[in-house]
């Protein structure tokens, strides 16, 4: 059921995925705002002060540890520690998952939820699930 009051972020720096997951989003009502890089990304955020945001692991295609949306992630954790994060991704790797999914020694996790690009039919009830709207 989607809230317009809560705002996400998608970042991903496919265009086609961006437009896929922001429109299925728009659709539910909520307000979406796209970013292709990691400073597009940090940018909107200071100026949105969005409820969630999709990152995608592999930002850049140069990318090839596929950390850079873990980097982004920890980066968002510091400075909006309220910002819910969801993983979304075709290339996790069981290390890659573990780190962003596996609580430290605060018990807080990097990502609160992971979504495989090829189960984005999940995407909706996943948002809603870590915005409590379910």
């Amino acid at each position: 059921m989607g809230n317009s009051s809560s705002k996400i972020l998608v970042v991903d720096d496919i265009k086609d995925w961006q437009i896929t997951l922001s429109g299925v989003l728009q659709d539910r009502g909520y307000i979406v705002a796209t970013a292709g890089s990691m400073a597009d990304a940090i940018k909107l955020l200071e100026e949105n002060k969005d409820d969630l945001a999709l990152l995608d692991l592999r930002l850049y295609e140069t990318d090839e540890d596929n950390v850079d949306g873990l980097r982004l992630a920890e980066s968002i954790r510091d400075r909006w520690p309220e910002v819910k994060l969801i993983i979304v991704t075709g290339y996790g790797t069981p290390e890659i998952l573990q780190k962003a999914m596996q609580p430290d020694s605060d018990r807080k996790r990097l990502a609160d939820s992971y979504l495989p690009k090829d189960n984005t039919d999940k995407l909706v009830e996943t948002v809603e699930s870590i915005l409590g709207k379910q």
